[in-house]
C-alpha cells in the first residue's frame, strides 16, 4: 500500500500532489489505518541494533575473521565521522585559520592550544570581549565540511557556530547556525544540553554511550562494524565454539528488502515518510532541503516503487568502502535489453546520474548532494 501510494504520487504533476496527497487521505483511510499499523511495526523492527555496552568487542575482533572487508571499512568515511581533532591532519597543517563573519561583526581564530597536550581552541571576539570553546571532536569526514563539538570555559558543551571546509580550506559559518547571535559567548556555539547532545552525536558513533563529549571512547568514535552488525561478543563466542551458522547473533543489514533496508539506512540518512503520512510525503517532495537525505528522497522515486525490491540503498553503495562515482551499470541492470523492467533512457547509456540524479547545492555551505528522487527531472535538451 505505501509503495502504491508513492508510486501514484510520483506520477502526479507538481500543482496537483497536495489535492492527490488530500483525496487519497480520504478515500482511502481504513487501508491507511493498517498502513500505520505496519509502518510502526517496521520502525520497532528497523530500529538500530541493541548497545549493551558488555557485548561490544570493537573492530580489531571483527578483523580476526573478516580482515580485509574490516581494513576496507576502517579507512572508509563512514569511519571517520567523529574524530579527534589533532587527528585531522589536512586541518592541523593549516592552522591557525582565521575567519570575519560580517553579520554578527565577530572575529574567528582556529588555533592550536597553548597546553602541552595536541589541543586546537576556538577563539570568538568582538572589541575586547573574548570567548573560547575547547575543541574535542570533529563530525563529518571532510567530504563536505567539519562541524566541531566542544566546551567553554564555562563548561558548556556545543557545536562550533563556523566549520571547517577541506574544499575552500577555510572556516566559514556552519550550516544551521546562521541566525544572528546575540552576544560573543551565543557566536561562539550552537549550545546542547544532554539530550541535544546525544542527538547530535548519535549518528556519528558506534556505540552511543550516553556520556558527555569529553570523556567518549576513541574507540566509540565514528561509524563501524557494530554500529551496524551489532555487538559481535555472542557472535565470536559461537563461531569460537564451531558453529558456523549462528542465527541471530548479528545483524546483516545487506539482505534486508529493500523497504527495510531504506529505513535501517535512514535512520542516520534521513526516515523515509511512512505510507500513511501523505503530508510528510508532500514535504519530502516540495522541500529542496530534504535532498539532503537520501532515504527520504529514493523512496519517492518510481524507480524504487517498480523496481520489484530489486534497488535499494546496497544496490548502488558498497557502505564498507567510499561512495563510488560510477552507478552506470546499475541503472542499465533494469534498463537496457528486451528483458529489462524499464524501457531504456532515449538520450544516453553514459552518467544516467547527471540528469536524473542531479547535483544540488545550497542546503548546506559549500557542498553538494545528489537528490535521490530519480526521475527526469527536467526536458532533454535538444541536440
Amino acid at each position: 500500500m505505501a509503495q502504491y501510494l508513492l508510486k501514484l504520487i510520483s506520477k502526479t504533476k507538481p500543482a496537483a500532489k497536495f489535492s492527490t496527497l488530500k483525496f487519497l487521505w480520504k478515500d482511502t483511510l481504513p487501508l491507511v489505518l493498517i498502513v500505520v499499523a505496519i509502518s510502526l511495526i517496521t520502525n520497532i523492527f528497523m530500529s538500530q541494533p541493541s548497545d549493551s555496552n558488555s557485548d561490544f568487542v570493537g573492530s580489531e575482533k571483527c578483523g580476526a575473521c573478516h580482515g580485509e572487508i574490516t581494513a576496507s571499512q576502517l579507512n572508509s568515511h563512514h569511519a571517520h565521522t567523529m574524530v579527534r581533532i589533532h587527528e585531522i591532519t589536512d586541518l592541523m597543517n593549516s592552522l591557525p585559520i582565521e575567519y570575519f563573519d560580517e553579520t554578527s561583526g565577530t572575529k574567528y581564530r582556529l588555533e592550536k592550544s597553548n597546553s602541552q597536550l595536541p589541543k586546537v581552541d576556538l577563539i570568538a571576539s568582538k572589541g575586547s570581549v573574548v570567548e573560547k570553546l575547547e575543541l574535542l571532536w570533529g563530525l563529518g569526514a571532510g567530504r563536505k565540511g567539519i562541524t566541531f563539538v566542544g566546551k567553554s570555559e564555562k563548561g558548556d558543551f556545543g557545536q562550533s557556530r563556523v566549520s571547517w571546509y577541506q574544499k575552500i580550506n577555510k572556516l566559514d559559518i556552519t550550516t544551521g547556525l546562521e541566525k544572528k547571535p546575540v552576544d560573543v559567548y551565543d557566536a561562539l556555539a550552537g549550545w546542547m544540553n544532554p539530550a541535544e547532545t546525544e542527538h547530535c552525536l548519535k549518528c556519528h558513533m558506534t556505540r552511543n554511550t550516553n556520556h558527555s563529549p569529553e570523556i567518549i571512547k576513541v574507540a566509540d568514535a565514528g561509524v563501524n562494524c557494530e554500529r551496524c552488525h551489532g555487538p559481535g561478543q555472542q557472535h565470536i563466542q559461537l563461531m569460537t565454539q564451531g558453529q558456523k551458522d549462528p542465527s541471530g547473533t548479528i545483524t546483516s543489514p545487506g539482505n534486508l528488502g529493500s523497504l527495510e533496508q531504506v529505513y535501517f539506512c535512514g535512520t542516520c540518512h534521513g526516515t523515509p515518510p511512512g505510507g500513511a503520512d501523505l503530508r510528510a510525503l508532500d514535504h519530502a517532495m516540495a522541500q529542496k532541503h530534504s535532498v539532503r537525505f537520501p532515504a527520504k528522497r529514493l523512496v519517492l522515486s518510481r524507480c524504487y516503487n517498480e523496481s520489484g525490491g530489486k534497488l535499494k540503498c546496497t544496490t548502488c553503495h558498497n557502505v564498507h568502502e567510499n561512495l563510488s562515482l560510477s552507478f552506470d551499470q546499475n541503472c542499465l541492470s533494469c534498463h537496457s535489453g528486451m528483458d529489462s523492467l524499464a524501457s531504456p533512457c532515449p538520450q544516453s547509456t553514459n552518467d544516467c546520474v547527471r540528469c536524473h540524479m542531479p547535483q544540488e547545492t545550497g542546503f548546506m555551505t559549500h557542498s553538494e548532494f545528489a537528490d535521490h528522487w530519480i526521475r527526469i527531472v527536467s526536458p532533454p535538451e535538444n541536440n
